[in-house]
């Protein structure tokens, strides 16, 4: 197991619920649903960031890499996680970034772009694909973000993301002798570069955690349990909310 703070100080109520799908609804249908629910008031306060948990194997060998992260030790509902771009709540055009572990062949040599992919939200894989849904809400303006988004793929020479997604997909390949990269202390890509993004911006992604050992399931514990930490620190007073939908879990009987 990962040795982790604790969110030790007193517990505030976290704006953190689940939202069931509607019948037949898809991906790309619920997360418009979950922003308005969400009742953000001024969009541009706010950037918005998706967690993801496929059933494959290759999600299988993720989530179950992120139960170091837990104290129940049981598999994580994320196996991926990614930056969701919307203008003032238009979903038509909305798109996500992220650095996946298996890079397009369509896209342009990796290294050029530090790894991050964009794609429009029609691509987001469906619900048969990912059951596992969650929408996080962050007081950070989304403008800021996309400014540090656009430093960060320029900048492989400070930091090589490319490098961090190369491990995880050994281990996700079971290639040679890989071993988990989060007991190596290599955090997930993705979430590697969501919390430099938001920490460049004041706001840490995953308190508690060495910032190395970023991944979905840090995300989402931060903004279960640490919402007194982000009430002492968040200058503007608004405290991360989240929307979530959970259709897949693991069925572990010890008895």
């Amino acid at each position: 197991m990962i040795k982790q703070t604790l969110a030790t100080q007193t517990m505030l109520p976290a704006d953190v619920h689940p939202l069931p799908r509607n019948p037949a609804e898809s991906n790309e249908q619920w997360l418009p649903r979950a922003y308005q629910d969400l009742v953000l008031g001024d969009g541009s306060q706010w950037s918005l960031v998706v967690l993801a948990g496929g059933k494959d194997v290759a999600s299988f060998r993720l989530r179950v890499a992120q139960s170091h992260l837990r104290g129940d030790m049981l598999p994580s509902y994320w196996s991926d996680c990614a930056l969701l771009n919307v203008n003032q709540g238009d979903f038509s055009t909305a798109s996500f970034f992220n650095l996946p572990l298996f890079q397009p062949a369509h896209a342009s040599y990796a290294p050029t772009r530090n790894g991050l992919i964009e794609l429009p939200l029609a691509q987001l894989p469906s619900q048969k694909d990912f059951p596992n849904l969650a929408l996080l809400a962050i007081p950070v303006p989304q403008e800021k973000i996309l400014a540090s988004l656009a430093d960060y793929q320029k900048a492989r020479v400070s930091y090589d993301a490319v490098e961090n997604i190369l491990p995880w997909l050994a281990f996700v390949w079971g290639a040679g002798n890989a071993a988990n990269p989060l007991m190596q202390n290599i955090g997930f890509p993705s979430a590697m570069m969501l919390n430099q993004l938001f920490s460049a911006n004041g706001f840490d992604l995953a308190p508690g955690v060495n910032a190395n050992l970023s991944a979905p399931e840090t995300f989402w514990s931060g903004v279960k349990h640490w919402q007194a930490f982000y009430s002492n620190t968040q200058e503007n007073g608004l405290l991360p909310k989240a929307r979530f939908v959970i259709d897949h879990m693991y069925d572990i009987d010890e008895h």
